[in-house]
């Protein structure tokens, strides 16, 4: 058959504009950075504390970090959305005495989980049923935990720890504050991630640590009410920040 013919009768068959690029499972998962110093507008929403400026990094203290952290928190609960973070079983592979997975969830800037064990660390984070997230919240401080701060985070979703996929990873290079991560990436028509099983690995930190800590980490799933982006509160941050800045001159 000629060749045209051919390629005229798979046209019928298959479109051309329907026909769609499929992402292999064993593609490699996109990686995004997380640096609160680079000013940069497309990451702005990340950053629910506001881009940080040197000389903030040079002034702060437990009391300013702390302010971060419940700052934080009060901007993500304006944003309409519903908290899902109790809903699930959260298991760690290892916390040292003292330190359990709880503490990551008690919306208290002074306790945090603390692994205990050889690297990666791994985080499960089990749901009854299928869930719509639409932003996964973490704390980080490379201040606060030095070399118990991540530096690598993998996301892997799923509906269970048998059928896992590694979603993204996160190269925490330097953030002192909230970070919320939306799936944009993951469905065009609702930018949801509709899992029951989320995994979070850590293996590797900053300064070579062996141990993690983590001190805060909220999931949320979406509202009845009228839809508020992320951008629109994170709109109130130059003020907000502003403040911060002032209050640590003073």
């Amino acid at each position: 058959m000629d060749p045209l013919e051919m390629n005229k009768m798979l046209d019928q068959l298959a479109p051309r504009e329907q026909i769609r690029p499929v992402m292999s499972r064993h593609s490699k998962p996109p990686v995004l950075v997380l640096d609160d110093r680079v000013v940069d507008a497309a990451t702005r929403d990340i950053y629910v504390n506001g881009f940080q400026e040197e000389a903030q990094y040079q002034n702060l203290t437990p009391e300013n970090l702390q302010h971060m952290f419940h700052q934080g928190l009060q901007l993500l609960d304006s944003a309409r959305m519903i908290n899902a973070t109790h809903l699930a079983l959260w298991k760690p592979s290892s916390f040292k005495l003292g330190n359990p997975v709880d503490f990551a969830l008690d919306d208290n800037y002074d306790t945090f989980w603390q692994s205990d064990g050889g690297q990666p660390h791994q985080l499960d984070i089990m749901f009854s049923k299928r869930m719509d997230i639409c932003v996964m919240a973490l704390f980080f401080s490379m201040i606060a935990d030095e070399s118990y701060a991540p530096s690598l985070v993998k996301v892997y979703v799923g509906h269970s720890p048998s059928d896992v996929t590694l979603y993204k990873m996160l190269e925490v290079r330097n953030v002192n504050g909230w970070v919320a991560l939306r799936f944009p990436d993951n469905r065009d028509d609702d930018q949801l991630l509709k899992c029951q099983f989320i995994r979070l690995l850590f293996p590797v930190n900053h300064e070579n640590g062996k141990d993690t800590h983590l001190r805060g980490i909220r999931l949320y799933v979406p509202s009845n009410e009228p839809h508020q982006e992320i951008h629109e509160w994170a709109q109130t941050l130059p003020e907000t920040s502003n403040m911060f800045q002032d209050a640590i001159l003073r």
